[in-house]
């Protein structure tokens, strides 16, 4: 995950679980090999930190080259 990335809160643990973002920086070590992702999230037009172990990457919607899954 590199800042730009779009991401979506992945874990339903979390009250923004669903919520789509952007990382925007990266602060310190939440625990070993987990950072914390600081994601600025539209819906809610403001900047939250969220652990990197309840974020997955977004995938596109709107992509022309086919999904990796598709092909047999």
């Amino acid at each position: 995950m590199d800042l730009g990335d779009m991401v979506v809160v992945d874990n339903p643990r979390h009250p923004f679980y669903g919520c789509e973002g952007k990382i925007v920086g990266k602060r310190g070590s939440r625990a070993p090999n987990d950072l914390w992702i600081l994601i600025y999230i539209a819906s809610k037009m403001r900047s939250y930190l969220v652990p990197q172990s309840m974020l997955r990457m977004q995938e596109n919607i709107g992509s022309t080259s086919p999904s990796p899954r598709l092909n047999g």
